[in-house]
């Protein structure tokens, strides 16, 4: 069986990329296992305001609330003796628990995005290594050839690196936008929790 054109080019990139091109392969791999991860925990579940409207009545009847907002609720005010201290402590737990997860999931896609462009870079330093050590030790066509070869790794290992870096950012970045919108969910049900339950504090 044949394999396409584009595989054996990929390849034939690849096989000259050097040994930097594992590491890369690695990174890539670590990078967009996290990256999804994340973006999945972000995106399931109903910290949103997409229910808003129920808000009142799962405020009243924790119960009847689904999903990790439901949870979060049945946790807060669960207890015959609800105080404004008690329910602020427990969303302070709430969003320890739900937002530390995501800061978590966050710093290891940063982490690898910015190792991704590194790996690349040293690619770089190898080939231009290889560059010198072929002109070095010998001249002519040879020599030429060991340039040639050299600039290529030098160049597909730092396009790689950055290939691989900028959509594992743009991932992020929507990590982080749906992080800061669990926060300000988090936030406007606290505050609506209080202002029900406890009208006289506020």
């Amino acid at each position: 069986m044949k394999l396409p054109n584009e595989i054996l080019d990929a390849w034939n990139m690849f096989v000259v990329g050097g040994d930097i091109m594992w590491m890369l392969g690695l990174v890539a791999l670590l990078l967009y296992t996290a990256a999804f991860a994340a973006l999945a925990y972000v995106s399931v579940g109903n910290l949103n305001t997409r229910q808003a409207d129920l808000w009142p009545e799962w405020i009243d009847q924790p119960d009847q609330a689904s999903g990790r907002l439901g949870e979060a609720l049945q946790y807060v005010l669960h207890g015959p003796r609800l105080t404004v201290r008690i329910v602020s402590r427990r969303f302070d737990e709430v969003r320890l628990k739900i937002l530390s997860a995501i800061d978590h999931r966050l710093l290891v896609v940063n982490t690898l995005v910015a190792a991704a462009p590194l790996c690349g870079l040293l690619g770089t330093v190898t080939g231009i290594l290889g560059m010198f050590g072929a002109l070095a030790k010998s001249g002519g066509k040879a020599g030429m050839t060991g340039v040639a070869n050299g600039m290529q790794e030098a160049l597909i290992t730092t396009q790689t690196g950055l290939t691989i870096a900028l959509p594992g950012l743009f991932i992020a970045l929507i990590v982080k936008a749906r992080r800061d919108h669990i926060a300000s969910t988090l936030a406007r049900l606290e505050c609506l929790i209080l202002t029900t339950r406890f009208p006289k504090s506020s």
